[in-house]
């Protein structure tokens, strides 16, 4: 996704109009931003709670979900809290230093970049899984998983880093240090942006959930009188499910990156009012967009996980009301945690 909170300043930061299309941007600001991040903070505050009960700890997705749960959390509250604060009280926390401008920058696009590359680390452990089970445990252990994010993070971070001298405040805008940066950050780094946080996750995504449908289609035909039987044909129907929630991905993401990265067509244009009212309801669109992505975790687990659904129901002292869920050590619910996200 690109980035999710430093574009098009000179559209954010200009004097309300009256047009329709600026009262709904404005009211979007106003009141999306504190919905999102309430329900945000509250889901992956629930899903990581769940990721860490001991009966889901011997599974290496439950590490991958939990740091997801808190990088999704964390770009809440440095990306679009800081829309909320400047919605509410007219202050951009990003100008109240240059340090502050170059470090909330480059934390937002690590956060977004990281995120996406965490989903393709899940969904290529499910194909591992599924493909070569019994090499599975050996290649995907929680201290190769730590391992896998770490090296993760820090070539992101690398990427990312070229933050701390294109940025800096200028006419109280936190923007391009240098004029000679312009053409780097409009013309190249916009595409970059785009196929490392959107483009290039959705693809691997979606092509290696294609290979495990095919993979356990295949199985349910080879295998059908096998016990088995019934352990795939449920793990296949919850990766049908999780391509949606790839899918979800790209659309919730790529509306924010694609604006960006064809900016520099309309950049330089003059608009009248009711254009700029145009752009602004835009702008203000595919970030709701965007952040939602970050806040609905909490939904796809329950929607796509029995076993998580159990253990929240445990965990929340409601597993009375679930008594037909199957019991932990239930091969079948042992699959389906594997898949509770392998998007």
């Amino acid at each position: 996704m690109a980035n999710v909170s430093n574009t098009t300043e000179n559209i954010a930061d200009k004097d309300p109009i009256v047009y329709k299309e600026s009262i709904l941007a404005n009211n979007l600001w106003m009141y999306m931003p504190g919905v999102i991040i309430i329900f945000g903070t509250i889901g992956n505050l629930l899903s990581g709670l769940v990721m860490m009960r001991k009966s889901l700890q011997r599974h290496t997705t439950s590490l991958y979900l939990i740091v997801l749960a808190v990088v999704d959390t964390a770009v809440l509250y440095t990306g679009l809290l800081r829309y909320w604060i400047r919605a509410l009280y007219g202050l951009d926390i990003r100008t109240l230093s240059v340090a502050g401008c170059k470090i909330h920058t480059f934390l937002v696009y690590f956060l977004v970049h990281f995120e996406a590359w965490i989903l393709v680390w899940v969904a290529f452990e499910r194909l591992v899984a599924v493909y070569v089970p019994h090499r599975a445990k050996q290649a995907f252990t929680k201290k190769s998983a730590a391992v896998q994010l770490a090296v993760t993070a820090a070539a992101l971070m690398t990427l990312d880093a070229h933050f701390f001298w294109t940025q800096s405040i200028v006419s109280t805008v936190c923007y391009l240090s240098d004029v000679k940066y312009e053409y780097f950050v409009r013309k190249i780094w916009s595409w970059i942006d785009f196929v490392i946080a959107s483009l290039a996750p959705f693809v691997l995504m979606l092509s290696i959930n294609v290979a495990i449908i095919g993979r356990l289609v295949h199985m349910k035909r080879v295998r059908s009188q096998n016990v088995t039987v019934d352990v795939n044909t449920r793990m296949s129907s919850m990766t049908a499910i999780l391509i949606t929630v790839n899918f979800t991905f790209f659309v919730t993401t790529a509306p924010i990156t694609i604006y960006i990265g064809t900016q520099n067509i309309w950049w330089d244009r003059v608009y009248n009012p009711q254009e700029e009212a145009q752009h602004e309801l835009q702008w203000a669109s595919v970030n709701v967009a965007a952040y939602t992505n970050f806040a609905i975790n909490f939904i796809l687990y329950c929607l796509s996980g029995p076993t998580f659904r159990r253990e929240l129901a445990k965990m929340l002292y409601l597993d009375r009301l679930l008594p037909k869920i199957r019991p932990i050590g239930d091969s079948s619910a042992t699959t389906t945690l594997g898949s509770v996200k392998s998007s």
